[in-house]
């Protein structure tokens, strides 16, 4: 694993760890949004570049990591 040195907000650790704890059920016609989707989407938007997979985060620090 690849630490990137770049790292989510307080605010985006908790949408993280919230869709980490969610049960995977469908409500209301929409699934709930899949956590490494989630976390790849997020460390796009900290200017990391488009990477084959995903990024993932590490929770207890909010950097954002790679393979």
């Amino acid at each position: 694993m690849t630490y990137t040195g770049v790292f989510a907000t307080e605010k985006e650790i908790q949408t993280l760890k919230d869709a980490v704890n969610q049960p995977y059920i469908r409500v209301g016609g929409h699934w709930p949004e899949n956590p490494q989707e989630a976390a790849h989407k997020l460390a796009l938007s900290h200017g990391l570049p488009e990477i084959p997979g995903y990024y993932g985060c590490d929770l207890r620090t909010g950097e954002f990591v790679k393979a």
